[in-house]
């Protein structure tokens, strides 16, 4: 690791005042930032300009996990790493463990670390919930998450854009700390979903993004902790005597047919009225539910 981010300090002393000028960044919240130990920058991901972005704008040299594919080209395989990129190759077994292990490794070194916790660049504009990844690394390394929310960058290099450009005002807020010790209840699964949960709820406040009814990216993350990567989001509609008595026929249902189905949110409320003059309460609720071998028999009938 010793070669990564060799270039870095003298790319932020020469490019940072210009790069920040030219792009009109307006940085945020930089004394939340540590200025020694490690500790994990977690931002939302709308441009492959995030990266060099928060490299450049951070108040100490940060490294980012990054697709190990950029080594097949001569242009990026030396300065990419150089600047602070640590590849890791996704396609191998085991490879999200090995690059949790990496992540783990830069931190005990002291390091500032930069993982997405959605996974993966938003296609829809929405701000999708994060995987549990940089939980699992926070609460294996002690290290604080710093939530970082990233507006204007989608105008800057869209999905497609090879080149940034100049495309109005960018702001990048650093949030405050959060601090994986102040998670002492439940098991470690409840605790990642406790930080988890916090981190992008600190995002959102920090950006105009609304957030997706999905639980998970599409796209699996280049880290992931525990299992809670492969969801399917599916709508569901109970009848009820009350809305409180609808959805719980909802929730039963659900628990009763899904592994690990999580309610997301409730998506309509309505009453009937029939010709008697009865009321009949009826919510649309939305379900987060873990992808096995039954549900996919079932889905593709």
């Amino acid at each position: 690791m010793s070669s990564v981010g060799w270039l870095a300090s003298p790319t932020r002393l020469i490019v940072r005042p210009l790069a920040l000028r030219w792009f009109q960044v307006a940085v945020k919240g930089a004394e939340n930032v540590p200025t020694e130990g490690a500790a994990i920058i977690a931002p939302n991901h709308l441009s492959f300009f995030d990266t060099p972005l928060i490299m450049l704008a951070a108040p100490r040299r940060c490294l980012f996990l990054g697709k190990a594919e950029y080594m097949d080209s001569w242009k990026t395989r030396y300065l990419f790493p150089a600047c602070g990129m640590v590849p890791i190759r996704r396609d191998k077994a085991r490879a999200s463990m090995a690059a949790l292990d990496t992540a783990a490794s830069l931190l005990e070194d002291g390091e500032l670390v930069g993982i997405y916790p959605e996974g993966t660049r938003t296609r829809d504009g929405l701000l999708h919930s994060g995987h549990t990844g940089v939980a699992q690394l926070a609460l294996t390394t002690g290290s604080p998450v710093i939530p970082v929310g990233i507006i204007g960058t989608d105008a800057v290099q869209p999905i497609g854009q090879r080149i940034p450009r100049r495309a109005g005002h960018v702001t990048l807020t650093f949030g405050e700390p959060i601090d994986p010790a102040n998670y002492l209840s439940g098991g470690r699964r409840r605790r990642r979903q406790h930080i988890t949960r916090d981190v992008m709820a600190a995002i959102h406040a920090m950006t105009p993004q609304q957030r997706s009814p999905d639980l998970a990216a599409k796209e699996p993350p280049l880290i992931r902790g525990g299992s809670e990567s492969v969801y399917r989001v599916t709508h569901h509609r109970g009848r009820g005597s009350s809305w409180a008595s609808a959805t719980s026929t909802i929730v039963r249902s659900v628990c009763d047919r899904y592994d690990d189905g999580r309610v997301g949110e409730v998506r309509d409320l309505s009453c009937q009225i029939s010709d008697t003059g009865g009321v009949t309460f009826v919510a649309e609720v939305a379900v987060s539910s873990r992808i096995t071998s039954n549900i996919t028999r079932e889905v593709s009938k």
